[in-house]
């Protein structure tokens, strides 16, 4: 109770003034369009299958004379049309189908790309208050066919949550929710808050999380509002569902608050308990724990490599006992692969690519939903190659084999491309050992470089070839022939590829001597060299002041 008069306090203060700039606004953006003698339903609306834009205008056409109507005038059938046409401006008709049916909020990419798509998701939700508002006056006014029911006041919610508007957008979507739960405990029951009330509100919030450093945990008040509601009995319908859970979870994950690995973890913790309880709909799933591990993948913390490495071994027994809920998925081996890579430790290169060979070897048993993807691949590789270890280039360029086994299997998502190659180039380009093993690393680097030139899906591109430039500089004894030979091969089919960069002529002064590169530049300066020579190359150059 303490948290629901909390939330009241935030309402009412100037709950006239918003009312009437929403209707003020809304009214503006329909308020153009010409009135004709147009007289469908919303049913047909909805279902008509025409072409966005004549969608467009018979939504503002049916809009439009509802909104004319006087107050008190409204006929059953506009009265049915209003939730159906909030319903229909919460989903933006600006957008494609496609567009109004992704997921509003993903694991991934955190908020999805629909709001940012378009420019009028605030109108739409605005116009979709003001028909809420239309009913509720209808109503004042005696219409007794005219209803705000939970559902009209959901399309409203909805229609903020998609708005795009961030904060702003989750401040008002919880003064309609606080509204709507006043107005329930006052006795209009045909406004009682259920769960995808609660569940928009904290999407809202969830999409908030870019501006909005207290967003999560304006989130999770919501949720703790929720289940405090429905555990007290003082709303049966305000019933969490595992949805409820992870939009808090993804939140928190995608905030990078130093707390949301612990917040994360706290939220898991209290699903299990929910559910032993009874609340069935809350059994924590694959996707609550891949959430975790996001969060832990972003926190600075010495140990949370470790600590995402743990869950990971800890859903697999869970699985493995018959918790068929929480199968690790990719996400969640690919999430751990990315946190050793980035961890800094010693032996994170190492301990990544231990995960990834199980990826591969449960991929070989036949569970083709593991199998690792190109990105998997390049970011071991890339940890192989900025690692302190001695022969990191040998590991590095084993991984890559092994990618390329596996690609040539017939998995297309791990194709290797032209960072998969470099990066291990690279890696022997870095090796700092002597004599012979020096020259060991140059065969790998051309035995991959050869690779690449073989490879029929992908091509060498300037940094190739200026990272190729640099094993011969560093890996091959000064005034040798060899050192000399592949200076000059390089050279010569750079320039032919048209890939001759800066990052190429930096190394090839430290690798070709004076004359030679005299010679093999013909005494042009980068400023002034043949077209063909560089019509490929594509660096970013620092803006002159």
């Amino acid at each position: 109770q303490s948290v629901s008069l909390q939330l009241a306090m935030q309402r009412k203060t100037s709950a006239m003034t918003r009312a009437v700039a929403v209707a003020v606004t809304a009214l503006a953006v329909i308020g153009h369009f010409q009135r004709g003698p147009l007289h469908l339903s919303a049913d047909a609306y909805i279902t008509s299958g025409l072409p966005p834009h004549k969608h467009q205008a018979w939504l503002k056409q049916m809009t439009s004379d509802i909104c004319a109507s006087p107050i008190g005038d409204l006929s059953p059938e506009m009265v049915s049309q209003c939730p159906q046409l909030m319903g229909a401006w919460a989903q933006n008709p600006y957008l494609s189908w496609s567009q109004q049916h992704q997921s509003p909020f993903s694991l991934t990419g955190g908020s999805s790309r629909v709001s940012s798509l378009d420019r009028h998701g605030k109108e739409c939700a605005q116009v979709a208050e003001m028909l809420l508002k239309r009913l509720i006056d209808e109503r004042r006014a005696g219409n007794a066919d005219a209803i705000a029911t939970t559902a009209a006041y959901n399309a409203v919610l909805d229609g903020w949550a998609r708005s795009g508007e961030k904060g702003a957008a989750a401040q008002r979507a919880e003064q309609i929710l606080i509204e709507m739960h006043d107005s329930y405990l006052a006795g209009d029951e045909h406004v009682q808050p259920d769960t995808q009330s609660f569940k928009s509100v904290m999407l809202a919030w969830a999409k908030a999380v870019d501006s909005e450093q207290d967003a999560p945990r304006r989130a999770q008040r919501v949720l703790e509002w929720m289940i405090n509601l429905y555990q007290t009995n003082e709303n049966s319908k305000a019933k969490p569902d595992v949805e409820c859970f992870e939009i808090v979870l993804r939140a928190w994950s995608k905030s990078g608050d130093v707390d949301a690995p612990e917040k994360t973890e706290h939220l898991i913790v209290w699903m299990e308990k929910l559910y032993n309880e009874g609340v069935a709909d809350v059994k924590p799933r694959t996707r609550s724990f891949n959430a975790v591990l996001v969060a832990w993948s972003k926190s600075p913390e010495k140990y949370a490599a470790q600590r995402a490495e743990d869950i990971l071994y800890h859903m697999q027994r869970l699985y493995d006992s018959g918790n068929e809920d929480l199968k690790p998925d990719a996400i969640s081996y690919g999430t751990v692969v990315s946190t050793w890579t980035k961890s800094g430790k010693q032996n994170g290169p190492r301990r990544a690519e231990k995960i990834l060979r199980l990826m591969e070897i449960e991929c070989d048993y036949g569970d083709s939903t593991l199998r690792p993807d190109v990105i998997l691949y390049n970011f071991v590789i890339e940890a192989f190659s900025k690692s302190d270890e001695k022969f990191a280039y040998k590991d590095a360029l084993s991984v890559l084999r092994r990618q390329i086994t596996m690609y040539r299997s017939g998995v297309n998502k791990c194709r290797p491309d032209i960072y998969s190659f470099t990066s291990v180039i690279a890696a022997c380009a870095s090796f700092s050992g002597h004599g012979k093993e020096r020259t060991s690393a140059f065969k790998a680097a051309v035995a991959t470089f050869d690779e690449l030139l073989k490879s029929e899906y992908v091509s060498p591109n300037h940094v190739t070839y200026g990272t190729m430039m640099k094993a011969t500089a560093r890996l091959l004894p000064l005034r040798s022939q060899l050192r000399r030979k592949w200076t000059k091969k390089l050279f010569e089919k750079s320039s032919k590829d048209g890939y001759v960069g800066d990052m190429f002529l930096s190394w090839l002064k430290e690798a070709a001597s004076p004359k030679h590169y005299h010679e093999l530049t013909r005494g042009r300066r980068r400023q002034n060299l043949p077209p063909e020579w560089t019509r490929n190359v594509i660096e970013r150059r620092p803006v002159k002041k």
